[in-house]
C-alpha cells in the first residue's frame, strides 16, 4: 500500500532516474527507509512497459510523499524567487526538490546539474 509520510525528518528521496536504474540492475540503493515523491510516482509508473508491475514494485519499496500545503508554500515560494533572477526551472524538478526541502531529505539523482541551483533553498543531495 502507498502511504504518506507524517513528522519524520532523515529521509531519503529518490528520483525516477536512480528508480529506473535500480528497476534495470545497474545500480544498488542505500540501505535506508527509502520514500519517493508523487511527481516520481507518477514518472515512473507511466514510463513503464508494465505499469503494473511498476506500482507493485514501488508499494513493495518504497512510501509516496504527497504534496501537501507546505510543499507547495515551498515550492511557490522558491519559484518566485528563480523567476525574480531569471533561473526558473522545470516544474516537476522543482516540486520535487520542494519535497526534499521541506520535510529536510536529502535527494538522489544523477542530473545534479539540474538542482543545483536549489541548494540555496536547503536542498542536500545523497
Amino acid at each position: 500500500m502507498l502511504r504518506a509520510l507524517k513528522g519524520k525528518k532523515d529521509w531519503d528521496s529518490f528520483l525516477t532516474n536512480v528508480l529506473i536504474d535500480y528497476v534495470k540492475g545497474r545500480c544498488e540503493l542505500p540501505i535506508a527507509e527509502m520514500y519517493i515523491s508523487e511527481i516520481t510516482l507518477y514518472e515512473f509508473i507511466r514510463g513503464c512497459k508494465d505499469p503494473k508491475r511498476a506500482k507493485e514494485l514501488l508499494e513493495e519499496c518504497f512510501s509516496v510523499i504527497f504534496n501537501d500545503n507546505s510543499i507547495i508554500k515551498k515550492a511557490s515560494e522558491i519559484w518566485i524567487s528563480l523567476k525574480k533572477s531569471g533561473e526558473l526551472i522545470d516544474d516537476r524538478n522543482l516540486l520535487i526538490a520542494s519535497v526534499a526541502i521541506d520535510k529536510n531529505l536529502k535527494l538522489l539523482t544523477r542530473n545534479i546539474k539540474h538542482y543545483k541551483k536549489l541548494e540555496r533553498f536547503g536542498l542536500k543531495f545523497y
